[in-house]
């Protein structure tokens, strides 16, 4: 039989071992488990050395997903990101579509998922706890799944879905990346009326503008006139082979904008063809570069 508690002549002990640590004060070889009450770990050294650590690098978890904190307090969080320990380092693409896909909601916590009854007895308590429940905010894991699964988590053992939400802050500034040199090429491209469609010029009808600029080698835009009689829409793009490789569906009416953005494509040439209510409107020709 193991002894239950082995004291040294130093004063260090040791608990379901025959031996005591060399280094630690107290060594336990085993689970531990403290039940009936509240958990205390006081760290002295204020600003020195107090740590909790894992005794191997990139291992152990604080709470499981069955079983999770409620709350975590800290001045700071630091994601270790570390260049030197990365490979296959790649660029995001397709950012701000990735982006534009999600969706933010407000919900509600099950109460069964928020605290146990039977272990909540207290009327007061049982108040707060159910109000600070509602209103929360944040995205569906399952949904986010669906788009960007590199930032869910699902543990089989208790089929729970999580998000870490950090890892969207990247997506995020590629995303801001984009969009602000979408704003950039408007504010660079002048309008000029074979680019500007004006629709009281035009009777009205359907209309496929040049995209602009043309050749191109980052992003270039189509503008175009859709009346609001028109009930379906759709700009289709095509490679040299006639091979459709893009569609946008245009759900705005009147003069609206298509941006084709050119990293998601290969040099070369290419066709664009603007299908309004099953019909043909124009098809126009435009080449990317390098």
């Amino acid at each position: 039989m193991k002894a239950q508690i082995t004291v040294a002549t130093t004063g260090k002990i040791g608990l379901h071992t025959t031996t005591t640590s060399p280094t630690d004060d107290v060594l336990i070889n085993g689970q531990t488990k403290i039940t009936n009450g509240q958990c205390y770990l006081t760290l002295r050294g204020y600003y020195t050395t107090p740590q909790i650590y894992p005794y191997a690098d990139n291992s152990g978890s604080v709470g499981i997903s069955g079983n999770a904190f409620a709350n975590m307090y800290s001045w700071a969080f630091t994601d270790l990101s570390d260049k030197r320990k990365k490979e296959n380092i790649r660029d995001i693409n397709g950012a701000l579509d990735l982006i534009l896909k999600l969706k933010g909601v407000k919900y509600d916590i099950k109460k069964e998922f928020a605290y146990d009854e039977k272990v909540i007895t207290d009327p007061e308590t049982r108040a707060r706890l159910d109000e600070k429940r509602k209103n929360k905010i944040g995205f569906l894991a399952q949904d986010v799944n669906e788009i960007l699964p590199e930032v869910v988590v699902y543990d089989d053992s208790t089929d729970i879905y999580g998000i870490e939400y950090g890892k969207i802050v990247p997506v995020l500034v590629e995303a801001i990346k984009e969009l602000s040199a979408e704003i950039e090429l408007l504010k660079n491209t002048p309008l000029t009326k074979s680019a500007t469609i004006q629709p009281e010029q035009l009777g009205q009808v359907a209309t496929l503008g040049q995209n602009v600029p043309n050749p191109f080698s980052s992003n270039t835009q189509i503008q175009l006139f859709l009346p609001k009689t028109v009930l379906q829409a759709a700009l289709y793009v095509y490679n040299m082979q006639g091979a459709q490789i893009k569609k946008f569906n245009i759900r705005d009416r009147e003069n609206t904008s298509i941006l084709i953005e050119g990293n998601t494509m290969e040099p070369g040439m290419y066709l664009y063809t603007l299908i309004a209510d099953g019909k043909e409107v124009d098809t126009k020709k435009m080449i990317l570069t390098k």
